[in-house]
């Protein structure tokens, strides 16, 4: 998958790096930690701008900042059940 930086959002020394997809209406973002290790990673769809839910994703990085636990993402190589 393609992915391009669109915006780099900062609390602090930590930072949630936003990617536009090749899909359009789809954005990735990539929380990182002060030393810039990656937190957490979420998907943002549905939207034409990431600019529309930049108040969550600050807030979502205000609460990794003040020592949230990161959620974990789903392990996407396991196919589950058909």
């Amino acid at each position: 998958m393609d992915e391009q930086s669109v915006a780099t959002l900062t609390l602090g020394n930590f930072k949630a790096e936003i990617f536009s997809t090749n899909i359009p209406g789809e954005f990735k973002v990539v929380y990182r930690d002060g030393s810039g290790k990656q937190m957490e990673e979420a998907p943002l769809t549905g939207i034409s701008t990431y600019k529309q839910r930049e108040p969550e994703i600050l807030d979502r990085l205000r609460q990794l900042s003040e020592g949230a636990r990161p959620e974990s993402t789903p392990d996407l190589g396991d196919s589950g059940e058909y």
